[in-house]
């Protein structure tokens, strides 16, 4: 199903390019930004941590969750908060977000992603499997709850309380790796195809399983359902049930490949909208030195409609690489095309594009890290009485990160969205932002 496109944390990408991250578990490629929201995502900073004060870690526990308390708060500045031509709004957006992470079991090894700059959520059984037992962790129940209270100092309509929460739970075993993941958000956000505020509600399950067979060979399967609801007129909403089934082989120590089989189904909430999609993928990571790296995932979708609609045929495919040319420079490019199966105004739609982006460490605290995109998003209508129709996107993102003390960081930032619709000028939104964030 198509990707939510709310993106000031990326959610549930359906479907994507994200097989390489799950597989393989140490590179993050960038995607395209669908909305805008009152805060940046924020960006790794892997400076390291020499010359900060030597504070032992604060142990908060209760039975035998060990508990990680963290807050947030934040503000930017947003010329254009419907993403218009005409009638552009403004206004000044704050954001304070709680959040508590309860973990049962290894807590260390979450510890541990975390200081590496990873989502410490991200860790699934297809991102283990590919190591070898020694790596793997120990057995981990993680639930964490982070509400973000949203201010707007003139458009208070505005104003809203989004949520997030997770439940997770890894379970290494000799050979075998279980994982269940349950997520629930609610978020309030511009649509960026519809000009219009609306909240969005996404629940989504897994439940995942990977077993090694020897030292080079594994498999992993993955089976989802993703639910999306509007609150606004206009706004379809889906049901989606999707599976993911890998044969990893390391073909040499630089080299482990990947053959996948996908498939799902969208059960639209419109009449005679329902689809179904088959794909066939391989992946790839070349290893060609400590400091350069690339992943491939190429295949392609056969889709079928309900409304009786001929079937259809379109490659899919992430090329990316990065490359370390000192041990605080990392400079990532990624290309990209998948499909995906809009729910607004009937249309289907294929993104491809290509985005940069370079992080810089500049001492020990301070962390750089300047991007730019450009992506094509082609309306393919799914009704005979509608036209295609494309739309072309430029993004940039400068950023700088501080390691403010041990547990204390902060962000500074300002982006740019460009869009260029069809048969008009085009639309441009700034954002100027600040982050703090407490997290222990």
């Amino acid at each position: 199903m198509r990707r939510e496109i709310i993106s000031a944390r990326r959610r549930f990408p359906v479907r994507n390019w994200i097989g390489i991250v799950a597989a393989f578990g140490c590179f993050r490629a960038g995607s395209p930004v669908l909305a805008q929201t009152a805060d940046a995502s924020s960006s790794s900073d892997k400076a390291g941590t020499a010359g900060l004060a030597n504070v032992p870690p604060l142990a908060l526990t209760l039975g035998p969750l060990n508990l990680h308390p963290r807050a947030t708060v934040g503000v930017v500045s947003d010329d254009n908060l419907l993403f218009t031509s005409s009638h552009q709004e403004s206004d000044l957006i704050w954001s304070v977000q709680p959040g508590l992470q309860a973990v049962a079991g290894d807590d260390a090894a979450l510890i541990a992603y975390r200081d590496q700059g990873y989502d410490p959520l991200g860790l699934t059984p297809g991102s283990l499997i590919v190591q070898p037992p020694e790596n793997w962790t120990g057995k981990i129940f993680t639930l964490d709850y982070a509400p973000r209270f949203k201010f707007y100092d003139q458009h208070t309509i505005y104003n809203a309380i989004d949520e997030f929460a997770t439940v997770n739970l890894l379970w290494p075993m000799n050979k075998l790796i279980l994982g269940f993941r349950q997520d629930y958000q609610l978020q309030s956000a511009t649509i960026i195809e519809a000009n219009q505020f609306a909240t969005t509600e996404t629940i989504s399950t897994a439940l995942s399983a990977a077993y090694q067979f020897g030292d080079k060979t594994s498999v992993e399967s993955d089976f989802r359902r993703i639910g999306v609801n509007y609150d606004v007129p206009g706004l379809i909403g889906y049901t989606e049930y999707n599976t993911e089934n890998w044969f990893n082989y390391e073909l040499t120590e630089s080299m482990p490949v990947s053959v996948g089989v996908l498939a799902g189904y969208d059960a639209v909430a419109a009449s005679h909208q329902d689809q179904t999609y088959e794909q066939l993928r391989a992946r790839v990571r070349y290893i060609f030195t400590e400091k350069l790296q690339f992943d491939a995932s190429v295949g392609g979708e056969v889709r079928q409609y309900e409304n009786g609609e001929s079937d259809t045929f379109n490659p899919v495919f992430t090329l990316s690489g990065s490359y370390r040319p000192a041990e605080r420079t990392t400079i990532s490019l990624t290309g990209y095309e998948q499909q995906n199966a809009q729910v607004f105004n009937g249309y289907n739609y294929a993104s491809t594009g290509v985005n940069l982006d370079v992080s810089q460490g500049i001492t020990d605290r301070f962390t750089a890290d300047v991007s730019v995109g450009y992506y094509i998003l082609d309306f393919q209508s799914t009704t005979p009485a509608l036209a295609n129709y494309s739309e072309n996107y430029y993004t940039a993102h400068v950023g700088l990160q501080a390691k403010i003390i041990r547990h204390l960081t902060g962000q500074v930032y300002y982006n740019l969205t460009t869009i260029q619709p069809p048969g008009s000028g085009d639309i441009n939104d700034n954002q100027i932002g600040v982050n703090v964030t407490l997290s222990y």
